[in-house]
């Protein structure tokens, strides 16, 4: 017969085993993976956006905010820096749904003094909106 005392002793070693090896690779796993597997920029078409009209894109779990002002493009992330809630854009004004907070098309509030924030991007001369 196996002793109860002997069998709980080695369950338990396994199990404590396993656990601080559980814990070593949740603490290193982000030593072990490479850089290049990870796409570094996104790439979107702004050639079919009309005039002062809002545009939403997925980048990665983020959404990217786009206006296009005449010739000029407007891209901040689509959360407001603060709270976190969506931002929409209706005659030249940026609001967040949750607050009443109003952005200029530059993304600045003067009276909170609060700017939004904006990725890092470039437009190429194919009309391509190039998330870094």
């Amino acid at each position: 017969m196996v002793n109860n005392k002997l069998l709980l002793r080695v369950i338990l070693k396994l199990l404590t085993t396993v656990s601080l090896l559980w814990l070593a690779y949740v603490f290193t796993a982000g030593f072990f993976t490479s850089p290049d597997s990870a796409e570094s920029f996104s790439k979107i078409d702004l050639s079919l956006l009309k005039n002062n009209q809002p545009t939403y894109f997925k980048i990665n779990r983020r959404e990217l905010l786009v206006i296009k002002n005449q010739d000029e493009h407007i891209v901040f992330w689509a959360q407001d820096p603060v709270y976190g809630c969506r931002l929409e854009y209706d005659n030249l004004v940026i609001k967040p749904v949750c607050i009443d907070i109003e952005y200029t098309l530059d993304g600045y509030n003067k009276n909170k003094q609060q700017k939004l924030m904006k990725p890092d991007y470039k437009i190429n001369s194919q009309k391509e909106l190039i998330i870094f």
